[in-house]
This record gives structure tokens, C-alpha cells and sequence, in this order.
């Protein structure tokens, strides 16, 4: 059992409860290298150093794009697989999404605890195998390749992306892989799909421990198909 069940909302130790079977043999995204989207420069390295790691850093990255493009069948499936022990039939095309949509708002937020600042950041840097209390970030990533990809096939000119940047303090606040391709006029140049998702979850679960969460009549369930609709558009 996950080390999750303590004093918390009622609703979110039931959620947890649901979901913690069906999570237990989830396959994890194991990238071939560990790293996030966020390059940072340690104080001791000389120039000389850091030229070559950014070098190494680099071609890790292309590797890690390359084994994330092939791999999101494999996620998609995953996630199906996942949500159809739970009644949901998440098929890649409109009524899936809208069927993932109904579940998210009332699920989701209970895949992690995402309100402790080592959670998410395992999930930005990627250098921690998602496991044991962290093995609901895989779904949470591949919900985010799930709206990623069904919004590529909406809008054909969008396309995935890796997006590497640069952290002075080594901490991450994005994982590497966006989607592209926008209008010009678009006031965002990109979107990061599963960002976009944990930060949904996020919210949820901040709402969920506040003296007055939202209602469950009042939640968005057409969420992550405004998702799309909206971004396909642009």
C-alpha cells in the first residue's frame, strides 16, 4: 500500500484508495538517461568542464526526445490500459477525451502528493524512477502525451518539441517536451502538455485541502477538452 493514508481530506484518501490496485503494476517511463529540461552549472566547474557537459547534456537529450517520440504509443496504451480497470474508455479520438475529461477533475489530483516540493520536482527532473509514491506521475505524464498527441492530430501543423533550458539554482519547473507550431500571433509560442496536466492536478488537490473546495457540481469536467479545443486553434 502506499505511504499516502494520513490525515487528509476525506475525498482524497477515498481517491487514493480507488486508484492505488490499479496503479500497482503501472508501467514507468524510464528514459535512457536521467535528466530534465534544466541545465545548471556547478560553482567548482571550470569553463573548460562545463563546455563538455553541456556538450554531453545535449546529445543526452536528443537520445532521451528520440526514445520519447517512440515510446508514445507504448505511454497511450499504458494509460488505457490504466483507466479501463477504473470503467473509463479512454480511445485516441473525441468521445476518449471526453470520457478522460469526466474523470479527470475527480480523480486526478489523488494520483500524487504533489503538494511536497521532492514530488515535483522528481517529476521535472526525471532523475528518480517514478515509483512506489511516485508511480502516479506516470500517468500523469501520459495523460499529458494522451492531450499532446490528440492535439497534434486536431491541428496537424503542431508537432512535439524538446525545449532545453538553463537553472541557476539546479531546480526544474518544466519537463522537457512541448508541443509546436502555433500562429504567430498565438501568445504562447509552445505548450507542455504533461506541465499543463500536473499543474490541472495541482490546483486540484490545493482546492481539494482549502476551507471551501470547489463542489463536484461546480468542477470542470470538459477540462482537458478545452485543452484541446483551445490549443488547436491557435
Amino acid at each position: 500500500m502506499f505511504p499516502w493514508l494520513k490525515r487528509e481530506p476525506k475525498e482524497l484518501v477515498e481517491q487514493r484508495q480507488v486508484l492505488s490496485p490499479a496503479l500497482m503494476d503501472y508501467p514507468l517511463y524510464q528514459p535512457p538517461h536521467r535528466l530534465g529540461a534544466f541545465l545548471s552549472r556547478r560553482d567548482d566547474q571550470t569553463d573548460e568542464d562545463y563546455e563538455r557537459y553541456r556538450l554531453e547534456y545535449a546529445e543526452h537529450m536528443k537520445v532521451n526526445f528520440a526514445y520519447f517520440m517512440a515510446q508514445r504509443a507504448t505511454r497511450i496504451a499504458a494509460l488505457q490500459s490504466f483507466l479501463s480497470k477504473l470503467g473509463v474508455n479512454a480511445s485516441f479520438d473525441d468521445a476518449g477525451l471526453t470520457r478522460v475529461s469526466a474523470w479527470f477533475p475527480d480523480n486526478a489530483f489523488a494520483l500524487a502528493d504533489l503538494r511536497e516540493w521532492a514530488v515535483s520536482q522528481s517529476y521535472y527532473q526525471m532523475q528518480t524512477p517514478w515509483t512506489e509514491g511516485l508511480l502516479g506521475l506516470n500517468v500523469i505524464f501520459d495523460l499529458g502525451v494522451f492531450v499532446g498527441d490528440l492535439l497534434i492530430q486536431k491541428q496537424p501543423r503542431l508537432h512535439w518539441v524538446d525545449v532545453p533550458r538553463v537553472s541557476d539554482t539546479g531546480e526544474c519547473s518544466a519537463t522537457p517536451y512541448k508541443i509546436e507550431g502555433f500562429r504567430r500571433q498565438a501568445k504562447r509560442k509552445w505548450l507542455g502538455p504533461a506541465d499543463h496536466i500536473l499543474g490541472l492536478c495541482w490546483n486540484d488537490l490545493n482546492d481539494l485541502h482549502s476551507y471551501a473546495p470547489l463542489p463536484k457540481a461546480r468542477r470542470n469536467y470538459d477540462v482537458l477538452v478545452g485543452v484541446v479545443r483551445a490549443y488547436s486553434t491557435r
